[in-house]
């Protein structure tokens, strides 16, 4: 039991120490990422052509705290040096080696190792022995960002919006608020737009993203605009990226299952018709067929479909040859088109039917004519016989 106390006690006593304790000693500093880098670098020098052959010589940039592997070659066995004037006091004869970079003079080879400790900002480096003649810029920038918007190209229809992702990148270890701005669209039009994160917080070496919302209006013309996206740091920095939009007009099309049918007298055929939305068209759209001269009954189940952005609906097409009236009219055989149209508000397409009532090569109906005759042949020999028949019984016997 007093063991128990004693652990109670000491627990207790461990609590009020922690809380009177300062909370900065209970939090772990965080540990900074590496982002070091090695460049290995050759320089040949000479002083009649600059360095590396030309004058000023090659461009160097690399950022703050990498390390420099530096090569360096004499082209024409003259003594040569190496200096990166880091204090800013000019190209001179002699440098200030404790704060400027100084590699040792050379004649044919030397290594001149070197970490960049110092910057941002732009320098000269040169020669200490040929001052005009071999001189280049070396750069070390600063904590910087990328702006990127993906994807950069949109296609919308009219009353319909779109998104494209920002992406703010640190560079250089930048962090900080980024505030995200958009032009009026190029040409001008009614092209609206908003984001969902502004200001984005870029964090070190990382990415910031915000979505980039663009709206059409159901009134702006159909063709090419752009929106650039442009995001300025509280400073000094303002990068931008461009995303163009193309605007569409929402439309659908019709296609039939098959261009032509041949259609048997007193019998009926069907074909499909199908109607897809284009460019995000959604809507009722009404079928209606029409004939180059009366005959078979069209008819369409159902006579209206409607139609969403997701995919296609199918309408079924029928075509009847079946005799019809208080005297069984026959439906004529021959050849029709049908002219199925599709309409929805100001929209109208169409597509036409080859249509064959009897046989697609005019053999049914001559099959038909040739029975046709042929059963008016027996019934007038039947006739006839019949006749010659009566007037044998009716002659007198002799």
């Amino acid at each position: 039991m007093l063991f128990r106390r004693v652990l109670l006690f000491g627990m207790l006593t461990f609590f009020l120490i922690g809380l009177m304790l300062p909370s900065s000693i209970w939090t772990l500093s965080p540990i900074p990422k590496a982002h070091a880098a090695s460049h290995p670098i050759r320089l040949t020098g000479a002083f009649y052509s600059g360095w590396n052959g030309s004058n000023p010589g090659p461009t160097i940039t690399v950022t703050k705290g990498d390390t420099v592997s530096l090569s360096l070659v004499s082209g024409d066995s003259a003594p040569h040096t190496f200096i990166i004037d880091v204090d800013k006091d000019g190209v001179i004869a002699s440098p200030n080696c404790s704060m400027d970079k100084c590699s040792p003079q050379f004649t044919s080879t030397a290594n001149y190792p070197f970490t960049v400790d110092f910057g941002p900002g732009t320098y000269t480096y040169y020669c200490s022995i040929h001052l005009t003649s071999m001189i280049g810029t070396f750069i070390v920038p600063g904590p910087d960002y990328g702006a990127s918007s993906n994807p950069s190209s949109l296609t919308i229809p009219q009353g319909a919006s779109a998104n494209s992702t920002v992406s703010i990148t640190s560079l250089n270890n930048f962090a900080g608020s980024v505030t995200l701005t958009s032009s009026p669209s190029s040409p001008p039009g009614l092209l609206t737009s908003s984001f969902s994160v502004n200001p984005v917080m870029v964090p070190p070496s990382g990415t910031a993203k915000s979505n980039f919302t663009i709206s059409v209006p159901a009134g702006t013309s159909p063709g090419s605009y752009s929106i650039t996206v442009t995001a300025k740091n509280s400073t000094t920095f303002s990068h931008s990226a461009t995303v163009s939009v193309t605007v569409v007009i929402p439309d659908f099309k019709i296609a039939l299952s098959s261009s032509s049918l041949t259609v048997a007298p007193g019998s009926s055929e069907n074909v499909t018709v199908t109607l897809t939305s284009l460019n995000g068209f959604s809507g009722t759209v009404s079928l209606t067929s029409t004939l180059t001269s009366p005959g078979p009954q069209v008819t369409f189940s159902p006579n209206s479909v409607t139609l969403s952005s997701g995919g296609p609906v199918s309408s079924t097409l029928s075509v009847s040859a079946v005799s019809s009236g208080a005297y069984s009219t026959p439906v004529p055989m021959g050849n029709y088109n049908v002219n199925v149209t599709g309409t929805s508000g100001s929209l109208v397409h169409s597509a036409t039917l080859a249509l064959t009532i009897g046989s697609s090569s005019g053999a049914g109906a001559l099959a038909t004519l040739a029975i046709i005759g042929v059963g008016i042949a027996s019934a007038v020999a039947v006739v006839a016989a019949g006749v010659y028949f009566l007037r044998r019984r009716s002659k007198p016997k002799t």
